[in-house]
């Protein structure tokens, strides 16, 4: 990984890329393919699109983080396959061979609860 000022980090998700989200629920990894992201302002703050049809989302409501990756093309394969099957019923980082790895929070919090922090790392939901 390429340390990346926290200044410029929101350009890598900029117009919005794959990303892999990786959450927890308290006693399982599972990993996503998430296609719509977007930057919401000129700071580290960015948006993406999940719901209750997704395994991942209650845990993203429970634990109210998650890890974003920004994936190479060499692993285009690998994010179309973890985004054809649920978590539900697969370990995706067996199945797909990927790698788990300790995030780190790298939060500061506004007012209104938006999470600023650079992409692959630790992130805060909004929902409560």
């Amino acid at each position: 990984m390429k340390p990346l000022r926290i200044e410029r980090a929101f350009t890598l998700i900029e117009p919005g890329p794959v990303v892999l989200v990786t959450t927890r629920d308290g006693d399982r990894d599972n990993v996503m393919t998430i296609s719509w992201t977007m930057v919401v302002d000129f700071t580290p703050v960015f948006a993406l699109t999940t719901g209750p049809w997704n395994y991942s989302y209650a845990a993203l409501r429970k634990s109210r983080e998650c890890v974003i990756a920004i994936p190479t093309v060499d692993l285009i394969d690998r994010v179309v396959d973890v985004g054809t099957c649920s978590g539900r019923e697969t370990d995706k980082f067996a199945k797909f061979g990927l790698t788990r790895r300790k995030g780190r929070a790298s939060l500061s919090w506004s007012r209104s609860a938006r999470a600023r922090a650079p992409p692959s790392r630790r992130k805060h939901s909004r929902h409560k």
